[in-house]
């Protein structure tokens, strides 16, 4: 005979751990979001508030299954059952071996019926590979229960499926682009990938945050309550559930993290993030691929990218699943009407966040905005209207100066930057977008910024027209207060000097003039939405190139 205990508090439930854990244990269950220790951590910290209520289906006094519900009471007393987690839980389940899950769900809900005359069941996060939304949908179909189902794709890399040298060879144009970037990273400092100890989840945090200034995040990662419920699950022992923290470093600065929850075969991956800052580098491509990696190299079969339809999942998946979401109701019309809205909501939501565009619409330019809009002055605004108007149409004028060797007056001393010393600067952003576009940054005798050098491309900022440069001539970008000295420093390199001004700076060119520099070019281009056109007085910069002897086949 088939009954039933109700357990509402931790005191309580604490008793059957070994219990709920055996059961786990004898199905090899891969599922970390059922696990005790989750369950209990998610009560005891985010759902201290919630009416969480445990039913646990017991066989002759023995517990053969637990059904872990939040219960509410809404619309007039309309019993609310959830799974709890909800939010949290990517996946949940029942907690039953094999033979007794039909049977104990079929008494339990004949039993809730019984007691509760209005109630609506909604069980999210069921993957179907488990059969328990099959078993529900059975019961529904035999007891015509009014009912509504609702699927998300889960893809995931199975590795027992795949050698490894053929995941590599199947996705080795993506592995060349992120080598590529990390490449130019690693030309620029020491880059690690670590784990990472519980003591430092506070810079994971502070990571996440940063990342998500500009977005809108829904997902309530930094809360103070669910940093606590991280940071407490971190610290629990158990042989089949454990947290892993890992770090992607620069230098020794955290530029990227990824979390994941680890239940026996399977490595669920919680949460990624990088640093703004880097993003030219591509670090969120750089920890994937590790954290991907390191799960081969730790033998789990699967690597879960979780549910959703986000288009980087699909570039690495090898299998898919679906996860359910099981809506069923009484045949009351306030229920019945209920569960219509909730169909008719959750068929929206389902349309919008499929499509890919409309979310970063929401979360990224919306971000975008929230942000400008919080911490924008008048300059801002300024450049905003301007950079505006310059995508709806456009006309740069620039000439190319170039001084030959000899030119320079006076010497002055100047230090070379390097990405190390700004890594704590406020201006962070700016000086690693220079360093990774090939610049060379000088610092003057009173610590500031003078003067970005490039030594293989003239490039012009405001329009991103760019130019291979001779062998023996760099561009520069300078404060405009010690020019002089700029290029008399770099002429004693023995290399000429080549710069840009504006049409309508007339006192730069003045001043280029006198320190010898020559107008060898006039560029013009017109831009008008999408579509550029370039105007060049080639010839010019031709016969400056051949006067000086160089070869001018490239250009």
């Amino acid at each position: 005979m088939l009954s039933y205990r109700l357990v509402t508090t931790m005191e309580e439930l604490e008793s059957y751990k070994n219990t709920w854990s055996d059961i786990l244990e004898r199905e090899k269950n891969d599922n970390p979001f059922i696990e005790f220790e989750w369950v209990s951590t998610w009560w005891t910290t985010l759902g201290v508030n919630d009416n969480v209520e445990i039913y646990i289906v017991e066989q002759n006094g023995v517990a053969v299954a637990f059904f872990p519900f939040v219960r509410y009471v809404r619309f007039g007393g309309i019993h609310y059952f959830v799974f709890l987690g909800q939010g949290f839980a990517t996946y949940m389940e029942v907690i039953a071996e094999k033979q007794w899950k039909e049977p104990a769900i079929e008494y339990l809900l004949k039993e809730l019926s019984r007691k509760y005359k209005r109630f609506i069941l909604v069980l999210q996060g069921l993957l179907e590979s488990k059969h328990t939304s099959q078993i529900l949908e059975k019961y529904a179909i035999e007891y015509q229960v009014p009912h509504s189902i609702f699927r998300t794709v889960t893809p995931y890399i199975d590795f027992q499926s795949i050698k490894i040298e053929d995941f590599l060879y199947k996705h080795r144009k993506k592995f060349k682009t992120i080598q590529r970037r990390e490449k130019k990273l690693k030309a620029l400092g020491q880059v690690t990938f670590q784990e990472v100890h519980r003591e430092r989840l506070a810079d994971m945090f502070d990571l996440f945050t940063r990342r998500w200034q500009k977005k809108i995040d829904k997902s309530g990662f930094t809360e103070q309550q669910t940093r606590r419920f991280f940071e407490r699950l971190a610290t629990e022992k158990s042989n089949a559930l454990r947290v892993e923290v890992d770090s992607l470093q620069f230098e020794g600065h955290w530029i990227g993290f990824t979390i994941d929850i680890c239940c026996r075969d399977r490595n669920f991956c919680q949460a990624m993030g990088h640093e703004p800052d880097f993003n030219i580098f591509g670090p969120g491509r750089l920890i994937e691929r590790e954290n991907m990696l390191k799960a081969h190299a730790s033998n789990y079969r699967f690597y879960d990218l979780g549910s959703g339809y986000e288009p980087y999942k699909f570039e690495w998946y090898t299998h898919v699943d679906f996860t359910r979401k099981f809506v069923m109701s009484t045949k009351g019309k306030r229920e019945r009407t209920l569960r219509l809205m909730m169909v008719l909501f959750n068929r929206l939501k389902g349309q919008l966040t499929n499509n890919h565009q409309l979310v970063k619409l929401k979360r990224d330019r919306l971000g975008e905005l929230r942000y400008f809009l919080k911490s924008a002055r008048s300059k801002d605004w300024f450049h905003s209207f301007k950079k505006g108007i310059n995508r709806i149409i456009a006309v740069h004028i620039f000439d190319i100066y170039v001084a030959e060797n000899g030119q320079g007056q006076t010497t002055s001393n100047f230090n070379e930057v390097f990405i190390q010393d700004v890594m704590v600067s406020r201006r962070r952003a700016n000086y690693v977008s220079n360093f990774h576009k090939g610049y060379r940054i000088f610092r003057n005798s009173t610590n500031d910024i003078a003067y970005l050098r490039h030594d293989q491309i003239f490039r012009e900022e405001a329009t991103g027209f760019t130019h291979e440069l001779p062998s023996n001539v760099s561009y520069i970008q300078d404060n405009n207060h010690q020019l002089s000295e700029i290029v008399a420093n770099m002429q004693e390199e023995g290399r000429a000097v080549c710069t840009s001004v504006h049409w309508y700076e007339r006192k730069r060119r003045r001043e280029l003039v006198q320190l010898g520099f020559q107008r060898v070019e006039r560029i013009t281009i017109i831009q008008v939405l999408k579509k550029k056109k370039v105007y060049r007085q080639v010839n010019n910069w031709l016969k400056y190139l051949q006067s000086q002897g160089n070869s001018i086949y490239h250009l």
